[in-house]
């Protein structure tokens, strides 16, 4: 349940639910009347808290923002949205505030970017094909030797020549319907899919590729990121042990 609180001009608590009684440990007729410092047991009111309410109250507006509040239990993060109290007359007489305590919430997202960070350190310290392209598919924003290489061309210029839009030319026929509903299914920014896949080069070579799709943000606009691995040793690897494994079996049903 949100946190919800009454002050007036001075920043004194006039009213607040339970839900903020439990989140300070304090009872109703402990945290009334009284001020930030007390309530959240630190040794001040915060600065940031009382620069928010003076904007509310001296523009007359709502003020949404995330704050981050030093407590006697270490720091919350909070995303409040204030709204100024006015008297009849229609003078303020104060601000409502209505708190969602993200504390948790802004952890995982810490711990996620640090996961996808180190995931695309290893990456980019290892073989990897690198590229980057628009949300049409249209044009490419960069891309490493490695991919070209993987792809089967030798340049970008070649690359985008042979018709490139959102899949190279060169990936197989039966892949690419695959390939191109996994890209799709990226709707929200750090939304990502991995997806294996076949490309053909021009002297027939084929590869086998494993893709890491991501949809990324930057400045406000949305591309994709890629990185593609070559898997053909494993693929054949694999293939190879179930060729063993079928003449086994073939040889065993002879024996019998």
């Amino acid at each position: 349940t949100n946190l919800v609180w009454y002050k007036d001009k001075d920043g004194v608590h006039d009213k607040v639910n339970d839900s903020f009684c439990r989140t300070v440990n304090k009872t109703k007729q402990q945290v009334e009347g009284q001020r930030h410092a007390y309530i959240w047991d630190v040794e001040e009111d915060d600065p940031a808290c009382i620069e928010s309410e003076h904007q509310v109250m001296s523009k007359k507006h709502t003020f949404v923002s995330e704050e981050i509040i030093k407590t006697g239990d270490g720091m919350r993060t909070l995303m409040t949205y204030k709204s100024p109290l006015y008297n009849l007359d229609g003078s303020v007489m104060g601000t409502v505030g209505v708190a969602i305590d993200v504390t948790q919430e802004r952890a995982y997202e810490q711990e996620l970017i640090k996961k996808n960070q180190t995931l695309e350190t290893i990456f980019a310290n290892i073989e990897c094909g690198v590229m980057s392209h628009t949300l049409d598919g249209s044009h490419i924003l960069n891309i490493n030797t490695t991919a070209l290489r993987i792809l089967g061309y030798g340049s970008l210029e070649e690359l985008e020549a042979d018709d490139f839009n959102m899949i190279a030319a060169s990936v197989i026929e039966e892949d690419r319907a695959d390939l191109l509903r996994n890209i799709r299914t990226l709707k929200n920014p750090g939304d990502n899919v991995s997806v294996e896949y076949r490309v053909r080069h021009k002297d027939g070579e084929i590869l086998h590729v494993m893709g890491n799709i991501k949809l990324y943000e930057e400045n406000g606009e949305l591309f994709y990121q890629r990185f593609l691995l070559d898997c053909t040793a494993r693929k054949l690897a694999e293939k190879k042990i179930e060729r063993r494994q079928m003449e086994l079996v073939q040889a065993l049903s002879i024996d019998f």
